[in-house]
């Protein structure tokens, strides 16, 4: 998510935001409220959502693609955690540590010499223990997945819906300014033909 500075008028949006009004958190144990609060302005100033309506809008929006990276997040640490289990099944002394150690290289990306060791062990390679995990772990990823999918038909609407309200302002305000030129060209039009209009005088009167 976005994290570049909040700019003055993203301030004065927020003031807008439907669920700061209403008190409701957003964030779960363990996230950033700020990271959220940024990556919510970042998306009411992109979309310059000025109405409540628009800025609820954007709002919900911004956290259908937060609760995307959540999925996104889940199915990595489900394929990590499936593949520590690999190395380290249950039945090892120390069990515990050597998960440990796994999982800190895993997701830290920094194998240390450790994990070698217990890659070594199993006779794994990195790709032939991703393989497994997906395969034990295929009826939970795809749960996600389907998650993930109802996520982003549910931020296509939300998209759908910003549109129409943004385009029927802009239709409404395309409205006026044609009916103010009609009407000002009919006065031209007027004007014009003003002195066509008054009564021509015949010789001699």
């Amino acid at each position: 998510m976005s994290t570049k500075p909040v700019s003055k008028k993203s301030s004065e949006l927020t003031n807008l935001s439907i669920s700061a009004l209403l008190g409701v958190m957003q964030v779960l144990p363990g996230e950033s409220e700020e990271v959220y609060r940024r990556g919510l302005l970042a998306t009411i100033e992109e979309l310059d959502a000025k109405t409540p309506l628009q800025v609820y809008l954007a709002e919900k929006m911004f956290e259908c693609l937060w609760w995307m990276r959540r999925y996104e997040e889940q199915k990595r640490a489900a394929l990590i955690d499936a593949m520590a289990d690999l190395l380290v099944p249950k039945k090892v002394p120390g069990v515990s540590l050597l998960k440990a150690i796994a999982l800190d290289a895993m997701f830290t990306d920094q194998p240390s010499e450790e994990f070698r060791k217990l890659m070594d062990g199993g006779n794994y390679s990195l790709e032939s223990l991703r393989q497994q995990a997906f395969m034990d772990k295929r009826g939970y990823l795809k749960m996600l997945d389907e998650q993930l999918a109802l996520k982003a038909k549910t931020l296509a609407g939300f998209q759908a819906s910003y549109e129409v309200l943004v385009n029927r302002k802009l239709n409404v305000e395309r409205m006026q300014l044609s009916n103010d030129l009609l009407r000002r060209d009919l006065g031209a039009i007027d004007l014009e033909a003003l002195p066509h209009d008054q009564p021509q005088k015949t010789p001699g009167q």
